[in-house]
């Protein structure tokens, strides 16, 4: 059993959540595969980190994009404090 660390994304948007993104430092991102459907409104997903990231920092920038092409602004979020995100 690996020791992936995990988090939830909860979308309470009215659009479907198609990509979720991240940043140590809002300049290079990296995205999570979020499926076909991505995260319908209204739902909630558990998402893990890569294990090499294992020792990475608390806090990273997160930016979700929608299946309209909108996305929110870059937020800076502690996943150490508070494993459970909420966009919406």
């Amino acid at each position: 059993m690996s020791d992936l660390f995990t988090f939830t994304v909860t979308n309470k948007t009215e659009l479907a959540i198609k990509e979720l993104w991240v940043s140590v430092d809002d300049e290079e991102w990296a995205s999570f595969s979020l499926g076909e459907s991505g995260i319908p409104s209204g739902e909630t997903a558990t998402i893990a980190w890569a294990e090499y990231k294992n020792g990475s920092p608390c806090e990273w920038y997160i930016s979700a994009v929608f299946e309209d092409e909108s996305e929110t602004e870059s937020a800076l979020f502690n996943f150490c404090k508070e494993p459970d995100l909420t966009i919406g």
